[in-house]
């Protein structure tokens, strides 16, 4: 055997151990042969779920955390009761907390009565415990068990802005799929629907495209509570990326662990960026992202902040051949607790894509930078070649036209309008303020009232116990079940034999 022959074993050999290190860490196999569509914002989500839903004939299986009582939501809602009244089958999955005042205010029973099977995903109960603190932030519709919508967005008009205030639509991200993959998502379906009541009916989980109709290779990655599949991907991706690593993420939060991946990585010469929502829906959640922009600045990872009303994109794409769009954000919730669902892509085409979208992005972004006097010098990386440099349309993110659009939006102070950036002490200084008075609050009011801690404290406690009680009493009950059953069958088992014939 020749060196070119050994190499190109040698090759094999790693993309082999490559592929079972993705599919093993996803929990999930490659599946070639499927067609896929991006999707961005409300503009093209909505009016695709609008047109798949209408147009359905045999089946319509959705898994939502928020499914509103606003607009869109009843337009969604009438859709839906228009096809149960014409037989199809109807299965809607959503999130009690996340839907929490549609479910209060009763917003799905005109669809229950119509015929549609509802279900809500853990509503308050003592005898869930600790795991009510999991919630299903699945955004899945599947129809006709042929084409699956997978997305950021969920059943909301806040997606769509409020115009007559002046406020834009969020900035997400979603996908259309047809192909093979449909069978795993039917799949996934039908685990979260039977957690919450008696399973679907096998009839259903048969996809009706099983045959290849794309050129796309996917994997579906459906975290289910503990099992860290997301988590497990992201760190492996950060690992494996050679060139390039760029994430947008609405609610970032991240583990020591992860943030020790990107900033090796960055170290490593991989041009790293994270887009991040300046102002966020959640706003305490982006007081503790601030807090850790530092690390990852000083390790050459680029930080950017989302000048519009909101972005709330869970995407990443690595090396322009990579990409994941889903539910899962950058933080422990939707890593180890959380149902969520994500799609990653092994596709060039539309990795490529979703890079030039995070690029225009970055047109509506302000950089957080180190100032220059407190900048520390980044290590020279293996790979120097590799070192971020740019294309023009890059670099005109820090020219002076986009940073006096921002400033002149957002009110920054003067050095963003010089260099159009801002720098991480002003956005870290009222952060780590805001972290510290809310404690120094917490802490008065727990002097002064204890029952404060006290009493959640005892709740808390007090459902853990009433759960694992009614565990084992339940286990006691089906002890006690199967003695019956064993003491029953033992009479009749007597009475069937036949007794020996004596032989003469």
């Amino acid at each position: 055997m020749n060196r070119d022959d050994q190499s190109q074993q040698t090759l094999q050999f790693v993309r082999q151990l490559a592929e079972q290190a993705l599919s093993r860490s996803a929990g999930a196999p490659l599946t070639a042969g499927n067609q896929v569509e991006l999707l961005y914002d409300s503009a093209q989500n909505f009016p695709a779920w609008e047109n798949a839903l209408a147009a359905s004939q045999d089946s319509i299986f959705i898994e939502m955390y928020i499914f509103a009582n606003d607009q869109f939501g009843v337009k969604i809602r009438d859709i839906l009761i228009n096809k149960a009244k014409s037989g199809i089958q109807i299965c809607l999955l959503y999130d009690w907390l996340g839907s929490w005042r549609a479910h209060l205010f009763r917003f799905f029973t005109p669809l229950i009565l119509a015929g549609a099977e509802v279900r809500a995903y853990h509503p308050p109960s003592l005898g869930d415990g600790l795991s009510m603190l999991g919630r299903n932030h699945r955004k899945m519709i599947i129809v006709d068990r042929r084409e699956l919508f997978v997305a950021g967005l969920c059943i909301s008009a806040s997606w769509q802005g409020k115009p007559e205030k002046g406020l834009a639509p969020w900035r997400d991200t979603g996908l259309a799929l047809r192909g093979p993959l449909l069978a795993q998502a039917l799949a996934a379906f039908a685990d979260s629907w039977a957690s919450c009541g008696a399973p679907l009916e096998a009839r259903w989980l048969q996809a009706a495209q099983t045959e290849p109709c794309g050129e796309t290779a996917a994997r579906l990655i459906a975290t289910t509570p503990s099992t860290a599949r997301m988590m497990r991907l992201d760190l492996l991706v950060a690992s494996f990326a050679r060139h390039t690593l760029w994430l947008t993420d609405a609610y970032f939060m991240a583990t020591s662990l992860y943030l020790s991946a990107l900033k090796q990585a960055a170290l490593d010469g991989v041009d790293v960026r994270l887009l991040v929502p300046r102002s966020s829906d959640i706003r305490w959640i982006g007081t503790v992202s601030r807090t850790q922009y530092r690390p990852l600045l000083e390790a050459g990872v680029r930080v950017f902040e989302w000048d519009g009303p909101m972005i709330h994109a869970k995407t990443a794409v690595a090396d322009g051949r990579w990409a994941r769009i889903g539910s899962t954000n950058l933080n422990l919730s939707s890593w180890l607790v959380n149902r969520e669902l994500d799609i990653a892509l092994e596709d060039a085409t539309l990795a490529a894509q979703l890079a030039e979208r995070f690029l225009q992005d970055l047109e509506n972004a302000t950089e957080i930078v180190l100032k220059q006097q407190r900048k520390r010098t980044v290590p020279t990386p293996v790979r120097q070649e590799k070192r971020r440099r740019g294309s023009p349309k890059e670099m005109a993110l820090s020219g002076a036209s986009a940073a006096a659009r921002q400033a002149a939006r957002l009110g920054d102070m003067l050095g963003a309008v010089v260099h159009g950036s801002r720098s991480v002490e002003s956005s870290e200084a009222p952060a780590f303020l805001s972290i510290g008075v809310a404690l120094c609050l917490l802490a008065l009011a727990v002097g002064y009232f204890p029952w404060l801690v006290a009493a959640p404290l005892a709740l808390l406690l007090a459902s853990a116990g009433l759960s694992i009680v009614a565990r084992s009493l339940s286990l006691y009950r089906a002890k006690r079940r199967k003695k019956q059953q064993l003491r029953q069958a033992l009479p009749n088992a007597r009475q069937d034999e036949t007794p020996p014939t004596d032989i003469q």
